[in-house]
């Protein structure tokens, strides 16, 4: 059973992480056939060397766009670029668990109803030996349908989708800073069954500057428009609408330290 593992890489990463995130591709228990690289306008000499270096033994597909398109615009040009039906997400910066692919194929393989999956994630700041917390997602249908009114229902960087799905609900739209969880939820509403493995699938990079980027009144905007939008489309009630915007909207104008001490003691528990 054949798979496409997609990834996007842009100017700001660092050439130590892509390399330690090929590195546990290529250390998988099961390969993939077909690695699409979306470069996301130009790259560094140095970036696009250790993609070079890793090319001829991950089957790597290079799509080099000419400008920054932004995520969800350049995983839709790769999504395009895939030659296999499911495709599994994988972000430059983290790494993989040394079963994921045969984790997520093998449950492929025997339920194929499914059409969207992802796992828990495992962040870290710089050595995956110290994680400081995990992020786990409910597994059954039914949950995740539920806990996506509330939250994002899978991890981005650990999912796994079937391509003609993610065609249908339109792909990656221009939803600023929620193109993935605005995606999961048109796929849920048109559908699409769901499930989420309870294991580690990825080791994801954090650090303090992710509660940074995710704070301020442009994701606080972000927040409200995506929230607007799940209403609009009946996904969520109104009491809904006014619950998540009372609990998240407080959350992107806070300070740094309340914002982590929120992340890592409440929502990773």
């Amino acid at each position: 059973m054949n798979f496409s593992v997609l990834l996007s890489l842009y100017s700001k990463e660092s050439p130590e992480f892509l390399d330690k995130c090929l590195l546990s591709l290529y250390t998988q228990t099961i390969q993939s056939d077909d690695v699409v690289i979306v470069f996301d306008g130009p790259v560094s000499e140095e970036l696009n060397d250790v993609v070079m270096s890793w090319k001829e033994r991950l089957r790597i597909n290079v799509v080099k766009l000419p400008k920054n398109l932004g995520l969800g615009r350049a995983l839709n040009e790769g999504i395009n670029e895939c030659r296999n039906e499911i495709i599994l997400r994988m972000d430059t910066d983290d790494i993989c668990h040394p079963k994921r692919f045969e984790s997520q194929m093998n449950y492929f393989r025997n339920h194929p109803e499914v059409d969207i999956m992802s796992g828990w994630i495992a962040e870290f700041n710089s050595d995956i030996e110290d994680v400081h917390s995990i992020r786990k997602v409910p597994h059954k249908h039914a949950d995740i349908i539920k806990f996506a009114k509330k939250r994002s229902p899978f991890n981005h960087m650990a999912v796994a989708y079937k391509k003609g799905r993610v065609i249908d609900s339109g792909g990656y739209q221009a939803d600023y800073l929620y193109e993935d969880y605005a995606l999961w939820v048109r796929m849920i509403s048109k559908g699409a069954i769901t499930y989420n493995l309870q294991e580690i699938l990825v080791y994801a990079r954090t650090g303090n500057g992710m509660f940074v980027r995710r704070m301020g009144w442009k994701y606080a905007v972000s927040e409200f428009n995506a929230q607007r939008n799940f209403y609009s489309s009946g996904f969520i009630s109104l009491f809904e609408l006014i619950r998540n915007l009372c609990i998240r909207m407080p959350m992107r104008i806070m300070p740094a330290f309340v914002v982590g001490f929120v992340y890592k003691k409440i929502l990773r528990r």
